[in-house]
């Protein structure tokens, strides 16, 4: 439904180009391009940071069934302490030797453990002899990173990068099929990235439709603009015209 205080233009006539048969033939624009870029990128991230951290997961697990199989225990002598990250994670190197060679290390501590260490004293260390690079504090066992966590990311980007991928795909199928209509501006308020409209406007067969979308720059309440939408689904409607697609002028 439509406001009573909105007046459509009586004489409004649509750009020419959204005159032709459709679908009509659309160019990307820069801004499309650069959303696809994103869209994509982030979906090739993710996929990236699950492969990645699943596969450092596994050497973890790896690691820690070996010193459990296979761990010696040696005297190692605490070298460092220090806090690690925003979270301040308790953090302790020591070194040890096996057979004259100096082995060193480093591990997150337990934080009731890592406030009575001091510099100096003696730590029992556990290591693989075959591996020597493969070794841990003996007093506590290394923490495994959680199931979820190669999901993290994923969860955040996936979501993410596939709508922004479905909103072009939405404003392309609009410039190439949509209606064109005369809309009045009801409200224009800035954004982080520039502005947003808000209009009403009158399909072919009289019906009323509202809309919210990107303005390409700042409206006056009343202002009289171009609106697509489709003919089966008048709710999906934008300003035209965009900054993602244009149609293709001969």
């Amino acid at each position: 439904m439509t406001d009573a205080t909105v007046s459509f233009p009586e004489n409004w006539a649509p750009p020419r180009e959204l005159t032709r048969a459709l679908p009509r033939e659309t160019r990307i624009l820069g801004m499309g391009r650069l959303q696809t870029i994103l869209g994509w990128g982030m979906l090739v991230a993710a996929v990236g940071f699950f492969l990645l951290v699943r596969g450092e997961g596994k050497q973890q697990a790896a690691r820690i069934e070996m010193i459990r199989a296979q761990g010696r225990d040696g005297d190692g002598r605490i070298t460092s302490l220090w806090r690690q990250g925003r979270s301040s994670t308790p953090m302790v190197a020591y070194a040890f030797t096996v057979n004259g060679a100096r082995i060193q290390g480093e591990a997150e501590a337990p934080r009731s453990l890592w406030l009575r260490m001091r510099i100096a004293d003696h730590l029992p260390v556990r290591f693989v002899p075959s591996n020597l690079a493969v070794n841990h504090p003996a007093d506590w066992e290394e923490i495994a990173s959680p199931g979820w966590l190669p999901l993290s990311l994923p969860a955040l980007f996936v979501p993410l990068g596939t709508f922004i991928l479905w909103s072009l795909k939405q404003q392309r199928r609009l410039v190439a099929e949509g209606l064109p209509a005369a809309g009045v501006i009801t409200g224009c308020y800035r954004v982080k990235n520039g502005w947003t409209a808000q209009y009403q406007f009158r399909t072919k067969d009289g019906t009323a439709g509202r809309g919210r979308g990107q303005a390409y720059s700042k409206f006056e309440t009343g202002t009289t603009v171009c609106v697509l939408y489709l003919a089966e689904n008048p709710g999906r409607n934008q300003l035209y015209p965009t900054s993602t697609y244009q149609v293709v002028t001969q």
